[in-house]
C-alpha cells in the first residue's frame, strides 16, 4: 500500500486482521454511548440514583485504563489471535452479566469487564494496524481508520437505542441489541486460519528514527524520553479538551447562555460531524501538509473555537455555537492517531505500549475533564469553568509545537 492510492483501493488492500479491528472499533463506539442514552430508563428501572451513575461512569474509565494496559503490555507475550479471541469471549461473557445483573453491584462489574477486553482489544488493534506500514504518513493514515470506525460507532449508537427502544422499554433491550453485534465480533475473531499468522514484527531503525530505539524500553523506559513525554501531554490536554466538550457544552450553552436544551443537544452534535470529517479526511484524503503541520494548525483551530464560545454573550444564536462546535471538532479529530504516529517514529517497535499510554493519557484528561472542571462550575460557575477548555487546547498546541521541534532536532542529528 503507497499513500497515492484511492481510499477505496486503500481500503480492499487491508488485510483481514484490519477489518477485524475496525469490526471492534464500531462496536466500542457503538457500546460507549450506549449508557448515556439508556441512563433514565435504567434509573427508572433498577431504582439508581444520579450519584451511582456518575460512580458507574468513573469506574467505567477505570477498566478502560486497566484494558490499555493489556492491550499494551501483554501484546507481544501472547499470539495476537489468541488475545483476540480471548478478549472478545470475557466481552460476550461479561454481557450475558449485564443482561441477568439482579443488582446494582453486579451491573458495574460486568460493565467494568466490558470496558477493559473492548478498550483492551481497541489497543491491540492500534499496535497491530500500526505496523501493517513502515511508511509515516500511510501508517497514520491506518491508524485513523480505527478512529473513523469509533466514530461512526459513536453515530450509531443513539439510533440503535432509539430503534430497540420503539420495541421494548426496558433499559436492557438495547444491550441485547449490542449483543448480536459482539457475537458477529466473536465470529469474526475465530476465523484461526486468516489470523494464526498475524504477529508484531521485529522493526530496524532507519535514518529518521531515534537511535536510542534499538531494543525494547518498556513502559518505564519509555517515559524517560523526552519525545514520549510530550506526546503524552499532549494526549491529556486533547483528552480534556474534547471530553470537557462533551460534559460540559449542553449546560454551559443553556445556563450561561440561555439555549434552548435541545438546541444545545443539537449544537453539539456538530462536536462530532467535525470530528467524523477530520478523521474521514486523515484517512482517506491527502494534503500538502505534513502531520506536523497539520496537527498544529487544527490544534489552533480547536483553540480559537472554544475561545470563541467561551467570548460568547448570552442569547448567541444557534448557527454560531454550531459553527463553532464543529471547528472545534475538527480541530481535536486527528489528535490520537498523528500522536501516535509522531511516537513510532522514535520508537517504532514499542507501538502496543505506546498505544496503551496514549489511551492513558486521553483517559487521564477526560478524568480532569469531569472532576476539574464539575469543580470549578461548582465554586465559580460555568464561564469559569470552561476557561479549563480554552486553557488545555492552548496548552495542546504548546505541546505540539515543541513535538516538531523535537523532531527537527532528531531529523538533524542532534540530541532530543
Amino acid at each position: 500500500m503507497t499513500p497515492s492510492r484511492s481510499p477505496l483501493a486503500m481500503l480492499m488492500g487491508l488485510p483481514f486482521v484490519a477489518w477485524v479491528i475496525l469490526y471492534c472499533a464500531v462496536t466500542w463506539g457503538i457500546f460507549g454511548a450506549l449508557l448515556g442514552a439508556v441512563t433514565p430508563n435504567l434509573r427508572a428501572q433498577m431504582g439508581v440514583s444520579f450519584q451511582q451513575i456518575g460512580w458507574l461512569m468513573a469506574l467505567w474509565s477505570a477498566g478502560g485504563a486497566a484494558g490499555s494496559l493489556l492491550g499494551g503490555s501483554i501484546a507481544k507475550r501472547f499470539p495476537p489471535y489468541k488475545l483476540l479471541v480471548g478478549y472478545t469471549v470475557l466481552v460476550v461473557g461479561a454481557l450475558v452479566g449485564v443482561l441477568l445483573a439482579p443488582s446494582f453491584g453486579w451491573l458495574a462489574l460486568f460493565m467494568v469487564t466490558i470496558a477493559t477486553f473492548e478498550t483492551a482489544l481497541f489497543t491491540l488493534g492500534h499496535g497491530l494496524l500500526a505496523e501493517l506500514s513502515d511508511d509515516p504518513e500511510l501508517r497514520t493514515r491506518i491508524v485513523s481508520l480505527v478512529d473513523v470506525a469509533y466514530s461512526l460507532g459513536t453515530v450509531l449508537s443513539p439510533l440503535l437505542v432509539a430503534a430497540v427502544l420503539l420495541f421494548s422499554s426496558q433499559w436492557r433491550a438495547p444491550y441485547a441489541a449490542f449483543g448480536l453485534l459482539a457475537l458477529g465480533m466473536l465470529v469474526m475473531t475465530l476465523q484461526r486460519t486468516r489470523l494464526r499468522s498475524v504477529g508484531f514484527r521485529v522493526h530496524a531503525v532507519d535514518a529518521t528514527e531515534s537511535r536510542a530505539s534499538h531494543r525494547p524500553l518498556g513502559y518505564a523506559g519509555l517515559l524517560r524520553q523526552p519525545l514520549v513525554r510530550w506526546v503524552l501531554a499532549a494526549g491529556v490536554c486533547s483528552g480534556l479538551t474534547e471530553w470537557g466538550q462533551y460534559f460540559w457544552f449542553v449546560s454551559f450553552a443553556t445556563e450561561s447562555l440561555g439555549l434552548h436544551e435541545q438546541s444545545a443537544r443539537l449544537a453539539l452534535g456538530f462536536l462530532m460531524a467535525g470530528m467524523v470529517v477530520g478523521r474521514v479526511w486523515q484517512a482517506f484524503g491527502h494534503s500538502r501538509w505534513s502531520l506536523e503541520q497539520k496537527i498544529l494548525r487544527l490544534g489552533t483551530l480547536a483553540s480559537l473555537a472554544l475561545a470563541a464560545v467561551w467570548f460568547t454573550p448570552a442569547g448567541a444564536p444557534f448557527l454560531w455555537l454550531a459553527v463553532c462546535n464543529f471547528a472545534s471538532g475538527l480541530g481535536v479529530s486527528v489528535a490520537f492517531p498523528i500522536l501516535l504516529g509522531s511516537a513510532l517514529r522514535g520508537f517504532p517497535q514499542e507501538a502496543p505500549r505506546l498505544s496503551a499510554l496514549l489511551m492513558i493519557a486521553f483517559t487521564v484528561g477526560a478524568q480532569l475533564a469531569a472532576l476539574l472542571m464539575g469543580e470549578l462550575a461548582e465554586t465559580h460557575g460555568l464561564r469559569a469553568a470552561y476557561a479549563t477548555l480554552v486553557l488545555a487546547a492552548v496548552a495542546f498546541v504548546g505541546c505540539v509545537w515543541q513535538l516538531g521541534r523535537l523532531r527537527a532536532r532528531m531529523l538533524a542529528g542532534l540530541p532530543a
